[in-house]
């Protein structure tokens, strides 16, 4: 098992692009939520913007497993 500094270590990579993807994703993802909930498009506008979000939040997910396997040191990958 992996102690929660390792896990955080594999996360926190600021010097990796990949690292930054993720986190402008997950802020672009809040942004529109926000965008939502303050001013209340109409119901087209805000279901496209909610499946937006929506892949935005996945697509960020999935970068962020990429990065988790990547690991923390360095780029390579982990031994198995």
């Amino acid at each position: 098992m992996t102690s929660l500094a390792d896990a955080f270590r594999r996360v926190w990579q600021p010097r990796k692009p990949l690292f930054w993807l993720v986190v402008g994703f997950q802020i672009l993802s809040s942004a529109i939520v926000m965008f939502i909930q303050i001013h209340e498009p109409p119901a087209a506008l805000r279901l496209v913007l909610g499946l937006l979000a929506l892949t935005n939040t996945l697509l960020g997910w999935w970068l962020l497993a990429r990065l988790w396997r990547e690991g923390g040191d360095g780029g390579t990958p982990p031994a198995r």
